[in-house]
């Protein structure tokens, strides 16, 4: 009888979403019969956080090499780190398949991005790992200018070319067709998954933001980067105070001031100041920073939601927020264009508005909540249309896609299993969600 296939999922990353990426990809192969090896910062908090997973169908290695600070930052910004990237992903696995006897049949990276920067030879995937692999890019919105050499030179489109190469997977299609020419490998839509577990009962937190929103409407954003538009969001909360609008805005999680301008900094401490004195009594704007952990203390806040701020700003992506929002059926408003935009539009799960515009956002907001679309008529949102194609069925779907990809040879097969098969549960790790 034939082993089961082997697949090692590789993430040098431990921040955002990562952990809930792995714990769900890892949990999905189980599902699809396939032997796991895992190679990432911390493999013991995903080990724990799938319910009763075979010892005999997944392993663990932590991702340290000798080059460790170079190829574990969040910035990828130079040269030399993507080749030590590489050789380092190539040394573990080899280690990883001595140590447990099996072969990895395909390498799968879950944040691809990471491997191309500035590299522009196809060989060196061949020349360091040696074995068929496929990737999950999550920033390819520069597809969209086709005629910006110098940038898909520093993304290192080029490197995709690898005869190893089976697939690349992208959360934002909208250019997969273009990244097929460049690559000459089939490009795959996949999920943007999400962790959706609810408390039994709503956290502390989450009954303290609806005590004090009353019977108002909540408009709430977790984690507060300059990316995702806070500053546009409170200058429309201090509109829709002025209109007198029944709305609580809720602003809440990381609030990273690094990302934001000088003067946005003297926006958002003046209105610290008048919240705390008393002067606004509509606006939750908290700057402790504290991270908020992912799965249900995250949800169970995200749940309270009436509306779902997404207007993210310069962000071409794809966000799993969208995921949540359709998991609740709450309503978002975006940023107009983009991914994000794109989707809300298309599946009429919201209002957009043009990016950093208060007044059109407090248009959007008012729309999006009594259910109007732009052009008068009702919104027919499709929340289980959208979620099904981020849930975890579409990830079983896409996975034994990609295992019927070879070259000549066939790739191998993945099937769902009739055996039981592990189940999630929230992750011990301090992580925020969501792009």
């Amino acid at each position: 009888m034939n082993p089961p296939p082997t697949v090692a999922l590789v993430d040098t990353r431990w921040a955002g979403h990562h952990p809930t990426y792995l714990r769900e990809f890892s949990a999905s192969l189980l599902r699809m019969g396939a032997r796991v090896l895992l190679l990432c910062q911390k493999p013991d908090e995903i080990l724990e956080a799938l319910d009763e997973a075979p010892s005999d169908r997944i392993a663990g290695f932590p991702f340290i090499h000798r080059n460790h600070g170079v190829i574990n930052r969040n910035r990828d910004h130079d040269p030399l780190s993507t080749p030590l990237r590489w050789r380092a992903t190539a040394e573990i696995l080899d280690r990883a398949e001595r140590d447990t006897g099996w072969t990895a049949d395909l390498v799968f990276f879950c944040y691809l991005d990471c491997y191309l920067r500035f590299s522009p030879f196809p060989l060196l995937p061949g020349m360091t790992l040696g074995r068929p692999w496929s990737g999950l890019y999550f920033r390819n919105g520069h597809l969209e200018f086709p005629g910006d050499p110098l940038r898909r030179a520093a993304k290192g489109d080029r490197l995709l070319r690898s005869p190893d190469c089976r697939a690349v997977c992208t959360l934002d299609e909208r250019f997969n067709d273009t990244l097929e020419e460049i690559s000459g490998h089939p490009a795959i839509a996949f999920p943007d998954m999400t962790d959706e577990t609810l408390p039994d009962t709503p956290t502390p937190a989450a009954r303290a933001l609806r005590e004090k929103a009353g019977d108002r409407k909540i408009i709430g954003l977790i984690s507060m980067e300059k990316r995702k538009g806070l500053v546009t969001m409170l200058k429309a909360a201090l509109r829709a105070g002025e209109l007198r609008e029944p709305w609580y805005f809720v602003a809440t999680g990381p609030y990273p001031r690094g990302t934001f301008s000088p003067e946005d900094l003297a926006f958002l401490d003046d209105l610290e100041k008048r919240i705390a004195a008393g002067e606004i009594d509509h606006i939750h704007f908290d700057t402790s920073g504290d991270r908020i952990q992912d799965g249900a203390p995250y949800n169970s806040i995200f749940s309270t939601f009436d509306l779902v701020w997404a207007a993210y700003e310069g962000f071409e992506g794809s966000s799993n927020a969208l995921t949540k929002a359709a998991a609740f059926r709450i309503p978002l408003v975006a940023t107009a264009g983009q991914c994000v935009g794109d989707r809300v539009e298309r599946f009429q799960i919201g209002r957009t508005f043009p990016e950093g515009d208060p007044e059109a956002a407090v248009e959007a907001i008012r729309g999006a909540l009594n259910g109007d679309g732009p052009d008068g008529a009702k919104l027919d949102p499709e929340f289980a249309t959208y979620h099904r194609g981020h849930s975890r069925e579409r990830l079983d779907e896409v996975f034994r896609e990609l295992s019927m990809i070879g070259d000549g040879s066939g790739g191998f097969r993945l099937e769902a299993q009739a055996e039981k098969t592990p189940a999630c549960r929230p992750l011990n790790a301090r992580s925020e969600s969501g792009a």
